[in-house]
């Protein structure tokens, strides 16, 4: 037994789907599907894209993602403060705290603030910590995989 069908036949079956109830999650529309944060996240995260490729996928895309979507470009504001940090056995870590908090506009006066340590298995994180919380952390040392 054979079936066949003309494109008529193909035409109304597919004009039937776009009204039957039972197939509104799977309806094509007219409209392209607009990409959220979430999902620009995800496709940059599983394809391990570097903040650059992150950053010409998401101005590339821009005309696909929804309204409140943010791609955020990095300017390299970190340069002014890659001289104070070294690397050693896999520990980042800064090397002059007085110099780090002289950018930051505070005075470093140890009394006032405190060093919160964050330790696992697997990584350890150092910050400095306003003893008042009226200013924001400062990172002094990172180690992952240790």
């Amino acid at each position: 037994m054979t079936v066949e069908s003309s494109d008529e036949d193909v035409g109304q079956t597919n004009n039937n789907m776009d009204c039957d109830p039972t197939f509104a999650g799977v309806c094509s529309s007219n409209e392209p599907h607009l990409l959220t944060q979430g999902d620009l996240n995800d496709v940059i995260r599983d394809l391990n894209l570097s903040e650059k490729q992150a950053e010409l996928l998401g101005s590339k895309l821009e005309d696909l993602l929804c309204q409140n979507t943010k791609v955020c470009f990095y300017h390299g504001c970190h340069e002014e403060f890659k001289d104070f940090f070294s690397q050693e056995n896999g520990v980042m870590f800064c090397n002059d705290v007085c110099s780090i908090m002289e950018i930051l506009g505070h005075e470093y006066n140890p009394d006032q603030w405190c060093l919160f340590i964050d330790l696992s298995k697997v990584s350890m994180k150092l910050v400095l910590l306003h003893n008042g919380n009226r200013f924001p952390s400062v990172p002094l040392a990172y180690a992952a995989s240790m």
